[in-house]
């Protein structure tokens, strides 16, 4: 039994917050990005020299969850801002971009209701040193989320952890308190690697688990075009990574199942801790 196939594209809301800026950056870079070829920059070896496309340990399965660290534990950490030049590209995407929030949005924000933020035994805390390079932590984030045992650990605890590693969303008139949400909301809403709770429970029940392998990350192309036109966004930390790699799906009595997998990762400096975090996850698809 596998869950992932067939996903389809999700028009809500909380999808069109970060697609506006893949589509809008787009198109202004390529009126204004004249003749150059598009960069993608790939991720550096993590430590011990693997390559980027190394399959990364996975956790012990672990029936020891711990109860998790009360939210009041973590006091918000004040992510970096600066104020970019207002230049006319800068003004052209920041006006687009504020159209593109609109009450309809905050509407979907200011209802969405998640676990506090919280790490366990099964969802620990990245490691600090990985936290300051953008790749690897959009790999470790990845390890983090897909490696999962359904019978030894919840889908709220999955999202507690989710939550303690978001970044707020900072495009837009959407205020921080509400741009924190926007990880949670990308990751319960539309095509999305977290399972409903139903389904996460079927597949605890058949002792499923996920492993990840052979994750590439990469600097997305739209990303690149948006800096070489000018833009900048206020959050120095923030930039969209092109993710790919293998799932592999597996169950007692059933052979293993492997598929390919890749989507957006929108980092930025993150809201409870120093370093980067996680703003959304878009594209989500599984071949």
């Amino acid at each position: 039994m596998v869950y992932l196939r067939g996903m389809r594209r999700s028009t809500l809301v909380c999808t069109v917050l970060v697609i506006a800026l893949d589509v809008v950056l787009l198109a202004l870079a390529l009126n204004m990005y004249f003749g150059a070829g598009t960069s993608t920059a790939t991720s550096p070896p993590r430590r011990g020299g693997a390559s980027p496309a190394a399959t990364m340990t996975r956790r012990g399965a672990s029936t020891n969850a711990t109860n998790a660290v009360p939210s009041s534990a973590y006091p918000p950490y004040r992510p970096l801002r600066m104020v970019p030049p207002q230049t006319a590209v800068q003004q052209t995407v920041d006006q687009a971009l504020t159209q593109n929030s609109g009450q309809e949005t905050l509407s979907v924000l200011q209802r969405a209701a998640f676990p506090a933020p919280a790490i366990t035994a099964l969802f620990p805390a990245i490691d600090a040193a990985d936290s300051s390079s953008p790749s690897l932590y959009a790999m470790a984030f990845t390890q983090e989320l897909l490696d999962i045992h359904f019978a030894a650990s919840t889908r709220t605890q999955l999202l507690a952890w989710d939550d303690y590693n978001n970044a707020p969303f900072s495009l837009g008139d959407v205020p921080e308190s509400l741009g924190s949400r926007v990880l949670s909301l990308s990751l319960t809403t539309g095509p999305s690697p977290v399972p409903p709770a139903t389904k996460w429970t079927q597949l605890a029940t058949l002792r499923t688990s996920w492993s990840v392998s052979g994750l590439v990350v990469s600097v997305s192309p739209t990303w690149t075009q948006a800096f070489s036109a000018g833009w900048q966004p206020r959050d120095p930390l923030m930039g969209i990574y092109d993710v790919s790699g293998n799932l592999s799906v597996t169950s007692p009595g059933h052979a293993a199942i492997v598929t390919s997998i890749s989507f957006a990762l929108t980092l930025g400096g993150a809201s409870l801790h120093p370093g980067y975090g996680v703003v959304a996850l878009d594209h989500w698809t599984v071949n």
